[in-house]
Order: C-alpha cells, then structure tokens, then sequence
C-alpha cells in the first residue's frame, strides 16, 4: 500500500540532503539549492528535509517568498527569525546583534532617510551567529526567487562572514522566472559553498504508480502514457490532473487517453476553480481575501478582509485545507504559487483593485507596517487623496531608512502624482532624489533634487537639506554639482549661524578631492586655517579639511596632526558626522604622518559607522585603512580593510566611487606582497575616475608603481608623467604624492642617476618639511641607491629616521638596502646585521619579494637565514598577532571577533595557536609576552 504523502522517485535528492545535515551538525556552513520548474517537487524536498533536520537536533526556521510581497524589506527574514526572537529576543539580539532589532521592531518606521542597510545586514549575520551558536541551525526558505531585495542581500552576505558555524540553509528557486534581483540570486546561486538539487521529472513508471494509488486502477491500455506525456511527468500537475477526474467522478475503468487534454497552468486554474466553486460561499471569500493579502497575513485582516467572524473563518479555512487549496500551516497559505494565481487571476480588473483598497484600510486600521499597506495602495486606482499620499511618503522614507531605493522610489513616485499637499512637495522631491540617487537614476535624481531644493524656502532648511544632498551627490554625481548645492545654501545663510555655513564649507572644499572646481578653494583653506574657533561640528568639520589641504600643500607634521587632532577632540566629530568623511580625512592626516593615533580613530569610527549601518561611510572608512595600513607595512590588515570594504558595498547597484578609488590602494599592497597579476586585474578593472580629482592621480600613481615593479622603466616613466599632469597643483607633500621618487626609480631602472638624485634631492626637501619618519626614509633611502656621495651615511639615515616609528615596511627597506650597500663595499659580516633585522620585519610584514631579496642578499654576505619561526612571538602571523594583541588588552572572544569581522571560532582557533606558539596558557601571559617582543 502506498502512503498518501510517499514521495516518488527522489531518493538521490534526500540523500544529498540528509548528508548535508548530518555534515552541518559538525560545524561549517553549506548552502543547498533546490531548483526545477514549478510543480517539480521542490517545496516537498524543502519539507522533508526540515523534518529531517529537526530529528537530527536542529533548530528549523522557515520562510516563504511571495510574488507580492516581495517589496516589502527582510519580509522574508522577519518570516525566519521573528517566531524564534519570542522567546530568545533578549539573548540573540544582543552585542553587534542589536543593529538589526530594527526589522522586528513595527515601531521603527521613522528612521532617516540615509544609507542605513549595512548595520542591519551586520547585526543580522551576528543574529544568525548567536542562534546558531546554541546548536545546530537551518534556514529554509522556499520561493527564493520571490525573496524581497533586503532578505536576499542578507543571504548572500550570510555566506562570507560565518563560515565555522553548524548552519545549513536550503531555498527553492523556479528555474525560467524572471527575478528583480537576478543579480543578487545568481551570486547566491553560484556560492562556492552552494550545492545545486534539480529533481527531475517522473518516469512512466512511477506515474502508474501515483495514478493506481490514487485512482483506484490504471484506466485502459495508454492512459498512464498520456499522463506522463501531458504533465511532462511534474508532479503538481499530475496531482491536479487526478483531483479534476475524481472531482468528476469519473470510475477507474472508464479512464482512456482522451480525458488527457489541456493539462498545464489552465490545468491548475481549471480544477481550483471547479473545487472552490463546490465549496460554500464563505470558502471563496476567504480565499479571494488570502490571495489579495498574500500568505503572511493574520487571521485578523484575512477576517475582516473577507467579512467573515473567526468562526466562519475557522470552518471556511477547513473546508479549503480539505480541498487541497490552502495548506495546514499558519499563518494561512496556499498549497502553491499556482493555486494562489489561479484565484487571484480569477478576479475581475476592477474587482481586484477595490479589495487592494479595501485591504490598505483593514491594515491601517491593525496598524501594520507602512510598506505593507503601501503596497496595496499601488494597486489602487488614484484618487487624489492626500493621506494615500502621506501613506505612501511614509513608507517611502521607512523603505530608505532600510537601505531599500527601489521600493523606496515606486512608493514616493506614486505619492507624487497622487498628489500630495504643496507644502509638503518639496520634502518629497528630495526623498524621492535621493533614493533615485542611491538607486544609480542619476538623471531622475538629478531632477528631483533640483526641483525639490529650489521650493524650499527657508534659508536653515535649506542648509540641512542641501548638507545631506551633497553628502549623497559627492558619491552619486559628478563632485561640482554637490559643491554648487552648498556653496548657494552657504550664501543665503544670515548673520549668527556661522557653524552652520562652516558645515556646508567643509563639504564645498572636500568636493576638490573628488574633481569639482572650486576656484578660490586655496586661498579660502589658507584662511581658514587662522579663523577657526568654537568646537560646533562645523568647526570640527573645517579642521579636518584644512589639515589635510595643509598636509598635502606643505605643513608640517606637527601643524597638521594639531588640527586633525582637535577636529576629533573628544569624539564629538565621529559620533556627529554620519558621512564618516570628515574623521576619516583626519585619520589620513594622522596616518600619513605615521602618528599611532590613526589606528585608533579608524576603530572608535569602525564602531560608529557599524551603528549607524551607512554604507558610504563604511565603505570609505575602509578604503582609508587599505592605505594606512600599507603605510605601516601591515599589508594583512590592508588586505582585510579591502575585503570589508568590498563586503560593504556588495549590496551596491553601482560600484561606489571610494571603492573604486580603493583598488588603486589594494593594486599598491598586492604590489609589496609580489601579487603582481592580481594588482593588473584591479587596475585594468577599475572604471574611469572623475578627471581632476584624487582618485585619478592615484589610479594613475599605482599603475607607475605596478609598471616598476614588472621592470619596465620606459613605460614607468611616461605613466609617472601622466600620473604628474592629474596632481593638483597646490599637492607637494611626497608622502601622498612621490612622483619625484617614482621619475626617479624609473630613471635609476634605465641608469640614468644624475637626473634620478637631482629629483630625489629636491623631493627631500619637501619631505622633510613635512617630518614624517615615512616619507624620509623613503627618499634618503632612493637618494642613496643612485650612487650619490655619501650614499651609506643617507641609508643609514634612512635606517635611523624610520627606527621605533610605525612606517616598519619602509624601515625594513632601509635596512635591507643598507646591508646591500655594505655587503658590495665588501664588508660582509657588517651587512648581516642589517640584512636579518630587514627580513624579519619583510617576513612580518608579510612582503614576500622584499623577503626573498633580503635572504639573497643574506646568503651572498655569507649569513645564513634563520628558518621561519616555529614557536615564539616572531612565529605569529599578522592576523594571530591582531588577535593576541586585541586578547592581550582584555577584550572577550566575540568583541575581538565582532571588530575583525570574524567569528568567535576563527578567534578562538588563533588564540589556540597563539598560546602554542608562545608556550603559555592563559591571556593573563600574553601582553608581557608580546611587550618582550617589540623591537
């Protein structure tokens, strides 16, 4: 006898999915993509193997994605999470998990209209973490290619930063339907940890089966032929074909292959309406009112939807379970997708519009989620009503305060023509340009924003209005049109509001960075310079903008970091600038004068950028480090700041200018580390940076940079020229911009010396107006290698002006090129010293073909190399140093794994070899340990 539920024909689809949750109970991630046609079985699959997980000790959340409710954001993840947050809300949102309370909180609908999207993927993945800590976990969510935007953005974020975990999660995905997010769908789909199930049709054999069992007998001689031939052996479709003849009635016996006929879709359609139509009147109700509210609702709307009372709903519900059109789950849903059209499609035009507007009232009435009753007011016809409008607008704004620009902009626009009142106009232009711009609708954007700006008339709104447009437009638009926003609003401001104008100020200034032409900027950040005063943000923001103007245009180190400094006095500029671009521009003060502070200022702003969850100021955060990390030779930790960077912006339909900017950085470190075809793939893979602007000339600078490192001093020298022409003329600080040191390398590879010195003596000169141990070294060290007098007193300056400061790479360079100098003057026990305290820096730094260079150079002076380090703290690598020295100074395992974006098991595991490297067995070891081992 064959069970009513047996599955037929998919014992290789469970056994893959049964080792995958036996493999996950042990740890690790996997990732398993159920795909086929509709009707192919996979939402059975997706049943069993939660029943299976669920026997084997997991924790099973599920969800279902829904064609219309796809725009509404992480609706498929509060589907996952919220039934579990009942009881352990207080436990798992807890630590960098409380970022995402927000999408479980139906309070948080104000939030602003900025780029908040990242905190909440972040507190999300730690959400996951939590969980999953506790035991074994599994998402399953069925319908993945109707998953609304936010939820498939977490997914795919979901498998990069928790790998070690015991966390299975298995989606169904429709082949053929067409997806708004593909993009995002296919970088889940081809995962290297996803594995693909794609169940195939039923044999011939195994639709006799079926039919016997639930026909009562085969039928005459081709019948189960023409039942596998008709349905293509899908399942759904053969099921729906059976339920039509048994409906009719028709006996077992009189089955013939002509009853066999427009089986597909209008199969489907054909017997749900015939059953529903035989059901009593409150079942088709209910059934319209579930189609129009979509699988999720509550009982609640669906009753007063369908004008039924609890009872009703109770016994119209039974009937459609036992009908085979909803499913037994709650909330209630349809057995299919497919069921769901056919009584959605069922309604007339008209009639399905006045149930959208019926259903936008019900849930305001139930206070539901702005989105949620926005996106039944998009399929209602307009009617000129201002609080549809305002409906929609706050919806709009709820959507943006969501990282979510598409929904965002289908909202606003709507109440846009719907239309609003005129004074609130203006406001809604604005919103609606900004989600436009984050969306990459640079010409709708640009509109917008022009209209709306230009109807506001009060000079104070009109400056807070204009500082967050040029914050968005400085990323999104050419650089001059955020320049032209805040100049116009600085003008109309009157007399007393000085901190304000200094805000907008700031913005007009740093938009030089990115290629506007601001005419008199100089002259205005020269006058600057002398005029602040008050410690307002805005003051704030102008220090840390002059004292980078006046880094690169000929400060000193000591006048530089004295504003950069008091821009962050007190931590008031990070915790008040959502942009991050003012701290960030005084970090790079900081780390261009190879100060320690610069480290510690990325991190206060790290913690507050994952706060405030602003991609822009995430991701530009870190493109920032790749540098500064680099200037210190931790070449680990730039790579890491690169990849969170990345991570950052991955959500992105556009690639942000900075991480554009930030592959010029990344080229720069793969260059140290000898990774030189992967530094060619990012610098030919970079798109055109804006012309005149910073992120040009060192697109420009790398390339040289790369074209010297693959000893091609020709064509070095002509990009070092082009690399020259992109440099603003007031840029003459070599620590940012070396283009006399990089000239005269090329010129040294081609031995030319005597122009190579004469550039180096007058790039000295400027570095050491500037004083930065760095900067110094550097040239001394080139100085010296042409051959000029005196070359070993300039490298052993060179050794000496980097000794005990953080520029360590450049010191290792120093050393390595004054053993070189000293072994060739035939001095060779001399040189050994140098040349193996060079290469166990090189080794640490993590620069391999400066490494290689200094052991050449060792073995020629007769020394012999110590092997790497086994034990002891030179055998740590960078990331189980960054580890140890974050234990060392008390920090718990998850806030050290929280600040490097790593789990708790990965620190877990480098503290593990930490303490068996160093020989010791508690934390309390490890900072006298490490102290000890400084040089």
């Amino acid at each position: 006898m064959v069970a009513e539920d047996e599955l037929f024909e998919r014992e290789r689809e469970l056994a893959v999915l049964d080792g995958l949750v036996e493999q996950q109970r042990r740890g690790g991630m996997a990732l398993a993509l159920i795909e086929g046609p509709a009707g192919i079985g996979k939402s059975r699959l997706l049943h069993e193997v939660r029943e299976s997980a669920r026997g084997a000790g997991y924790r099973v959340l599920w969800a279902r994605g829904s064609d219309f409710e796809r725009s509404l954001p992480f609706g498929v993840v509060r589907q996952l999470f919220e039934p579990a947050l009942v009881a352990g809300r207080d436990r798992w949102l807890s630590g960098s998990a409380a970022a995402a309370a927000r999408v479980f909180d139906p309070s948080e609908v104000g939030l602003p209209a900025t780029d908040v999207g990242f905190a909440v993927l972040y507190g999300l993945s730690w959400l996951t973490a939590n969980i999953a800590a506790e035991g074994p976990l599994l998402l399953a969510v069925d319908d993945l290619h109707w998953c609304d935007r936010a939820s498939l953005q977490f997914l795919a974020y979901l498998l990069r930063p928790i790998e070690d975990r015991g966390l299975l999660v298995v989606a169904t995905v429709r082949e053929g339907e067409t997806s708004e997010d593909a993009k995002l769908l296919s970088e889940i789909s081809h995962d290297p940890a996803a594995v693909s199930i794609h169940p195939t049709p039923l044999s011939e054999s195994a639709v006799g089966e079926l039919v016997r069992h639930r026909l009562g007998g085969a039928g005459q001689e081709g019948f189960v032929e023409a039942c596998r031939r008709a349905t293509g052996g899908n399942p759904l479709l053969l099921h729906e074909v059976i339920k039509a003849l048994k409906t009719d009635g028709v006996h077992p016996d009189a089955l013939r292959p002509s009853m066999i006929r427009d089986v597909g879709p209008r199969a489907v359609l054909r017997s749900v309406l015939l059953r529903l139509a035989r059901l009593p009147a409150d079942a088709a109700a209910l059934a319209q009112a579930v189609a129009v509210l979509g699988d999720s609702a509550g009982v609640p709307a669906i009753a007063a939807l369908s004008g039924l009372d609890d009872a009703r709903v109770a016994s119209a519900a039974h009937a459609l379970v036992a009908a085979e059109i909803l499913g037994p789950q709650s909330p209630l849903g349809f057995v299919h997708p497919l069921v769901r059209d056919a009584v959605y499609l069922d309604l007339a035009p008209a009639e399905r519009e006045l149930l959208h507007e019926r259903a936008a009232k019900v849930l305001m009435e139930l206070e539901a989620s702005p989105e949620l009753i926005a996106n039944h007011l998009l399929m209602t016809p307009r009617r000129a009503d201002r609080s549809v409008a305002a409906r929609l607008t706050e919806a709009g704004r709820a959507a943006m305060g969501r990282s979510d620009p598409d929904n965002a902009m289908a909202y606003l626009g709507r109440a846009l023509i719907e239309p609003p009142p005129p004074e609130q106009r203006p406001p809604l232009l604005v919103d609606l340009g900004l989600a436009e711009a984050f969306a990459n609708q640079k010409a709708a954007s640009a509109e917008h924003l022009a209209a709306g700006y230009a109807a506001i008339e009060d000079p104070q709104e009109r400056a807070a209005v204009a500082e967050t447009l040029a914050q968005t437009l400085l990323f999104t638009a050419p650089a001059s049109q955020a320049a032209a926003v805040v100049r116009q609003a600085a003008d109309e401001l009157g007399p007393g509001q000085e901190d304000t104008r200094w805000r907008l100020e700031a913005l007009e200034l740093f938009s030089v960075n990115l290629g506007a032409d601001v005419p008199d900027a100089g002259a205005r950040m020269e006058a600057a310079r002398g005029g602040l005063r008050g410690d307002g943000q805005g003051a704030r923001m102008l220090a840390a903008i002059v004292s980078s103007d006046w880094a690169l245009a000929g400060g000193s180190v000591a006048e530089c970091c004295e504003l950069a400094l008091a821009a962050l006095a007190d931590g008031a500029l990070i915790a008040d600038d959502p942009s991050l671009m003012m701290s960030g521009i005084a970090a790079g003060v900081l780390a261009l004068a190879d100060r320690d502070e610069a480290p510690v200022v990325w991190e206060a702003a790290a913690a507050q950028g994952h706060r405030s969850g602003s991609k822009l100021a995430l991701s530009g955060l870190y493109v920032g480090q790749v540098n500064g990390w680099h200037a210190r030779g931790q070449l680990e930790e730039a790579e890491a700041a690169w990849r969170r960077a990345k991570l950052v912006a991955e959500p992105w339909r556009a690639v942000p200018a900075e991480i554009a900017y930030g592959s010029a950085f990344m080229a720069e470190v793969l260059i140290e580390r000898g990774e030189l075809a992967g530094a060619r793939d990012l610098l030919d893979g970079q798109p055109p940076m804006p012309p005149g602007s910073d992120l040009d000339a060192h697109s420009r600078r790398a390339e040289a940079e790369l074209l010297l490192a693959e000893r091609r001093p020709d064509d070095a020298l002509a990009a070092v020229d082009r690399y020259r022409a992109t440099l603003r003329d007031r840029i003459v600080n070599p620590a940012w911009a070396p283009w006399r040191s990089l000239r005269a390398a090329a010129l040294i590879g081609l031995q030319r010396n005597e122009e190579a010195a004469e550039l180096l003596e007058e790039e000295l000169g400027w570095a050491r107006r500037w004083g930065a141990p760095g900067a110094v070294s550097r040239v001394l060290r080139l100085l010296g290698m042409t051959g000029a007098n005196h070359r070993l007193d300039l490298l052993e300056e060179a050794v000496a002006t980097t000794e005990g400061s953080s520029a360590q790479l450049v010191h290792a360079k120093a050393l390595i090129a004054l053993g070189s100098a000293i072994r060739r003057d035939r001095r060779p026990s001399a040189a050994r010293e140098p040349l193996r305290r060079g290469l166990e820096l090189a080794v640490r730094c993590g620069a391999k073909p400066l490494a290689i260079q200094a052991r050449t150079e060792l073995y020629a002076a007769g020394g012999r190399p110590r092997r790497d380090a086994l034990t002891g703290p030179d055998s740590l690598t960078p990331s189980e140093r960054r580890v140890a020295e974050l234990a060392a100074e008390g920090r718990a395992n998850r806030d050290i794994a929280q600040l490097l974006f790593v789990t708790p098991k990965t620190v877990e595991f480098h503290l593990t070899a930490v303490f068996r490297k160093l020989g010791i067995s508690t934390r309390a070891a490890l900072a006298d340990v490490l102290l000890s081992s400084h040089p």
